[in-house]
């Protein structure tokens, strides 16, 4: 949390005016000031509440080419031979169809959609600041602040 100290000309009414920011909710250490001499100036800078969804979610298709898996190192002569000539369409008793080894071409497609839904209930934060003692500004939230003292 940022403090800025600002002095004013000799012989005016404002002794000094202090000035920063504060992230969210706490206390602000600040320069001494006599409470009975000075006030303090909160401005909210955060929001509060929730805002209503709305959109369309755009139709896609995405294609995929058929894909032949590799075969294993180490298995590339009797296996590949005995898949690729097999008559009977089994190998050593399992059966062995044309689609081992290979991932068939597939389109995968959505259609457009809307979404919608909820209510905007969206204000500016109201944010309250106060001096707890000579050198405390407690502020409820995120805001800009200021604390003038008077001679």
């Amino acid at each position: 949390m940022a403090v800025s100290k600002l002095v004013a000309a000799s012989g005016g009414g404002i002794k000094n005016v202090q000035r920063g920011s504060a992230g969210g909710a706490g206390t602000v250490t600040i320069t001494a000031v006599n409470i009975a001499k000075a006030f303090v100036n909160v401005f909210g800078t955060s929001s509060s509440g929730t805002v209503a969804a709305s959109g369309t979610v755009a139709s896609h298709t995405s294609s995929f080419p058929q894909t032949r898996l590799g075969i294993p190192n180490g298995f590339e002569g009797s296996l590949t031979t005995a898949l690729k000539y097999s008559d009977s369409g089994t190998l050593n008793g399992i059966n062995v169809n044309q689609s081992v080894g290979v991932i068939p071409a597939t389109t995968i497609s959505n259609n457009s959609a809307s979404i919608s839904g909820g209510t905007t209930n969206l204000v500016a934060a109201v944010v309250q600041g106060y001096l707890s003692d000579s050198t405390s500004l407690v502020v409820s939230g995120a805001c800009r602040w200021e604390v003038v003292e008077f001679n």
